[in-house]
């Protein structure tokens, strides 16, 4: 019997002016960044809430968290991307994602017209990673 294959879930909600309007159509790219999940790819489109759908992500097994080991994580770990034409694009590195758990990843992204192309705080694409995001 073959064996069964764990998975996690993820949804993202993708706003702007502090998270009080969500935008919708925003292209949202997911991509593994471990070894075992470099292959796995999704590009998803936000609804009128701001809010992809659900999407199915392998995850290693639960019970790896009982014994945590610097050689086996009890999570994979993905990229996500979010783009939409007249804001700047966001990047979020090692997105954590656990078996069975549905990941919620809040992306704020900030308008160009906003600065008028000056914006003094955001002068290019910016990436976070996932320890080190102010937003969380």
């Amino acid at each position: 019997m073959a064996e069964e294959k764990s998975v996690g879930y993820l949804i993202v909600k993708v706003s702007t002016a502090s998270e009080a309007i969500p935008i919708e159509n925003v292209t949202v790219v997911i991509q593994g960044n471990d070894a075992d999940n470099q292959s796995i790819f999704f590009s998803e489109t936000t609804n009128r809430d701001g809010i992809t759908r659900k999407v199915i992500l392998p995850a290693p097994k639960s019970i790896l968290s009982h014994s945590p080991s610097p050689a086996e994580r009890p999570y994979s770990t993905y990229n996500i991307d979010v783009y939409k034409e007249g804001f700047y694009p966001q990047h979020y590195n090692n997105v954590p994602i656990f078996e069975g758990i549905t990941a919620v990843q809040n992306a704020r992204i900030i308008p160009i017209a906003e600065f008028d192309g000056q914006n003094p705080y955001y002068t290019q694409e910016q990436i976070f990673d996932e320890y080190e995001n102010p937003f969380l």
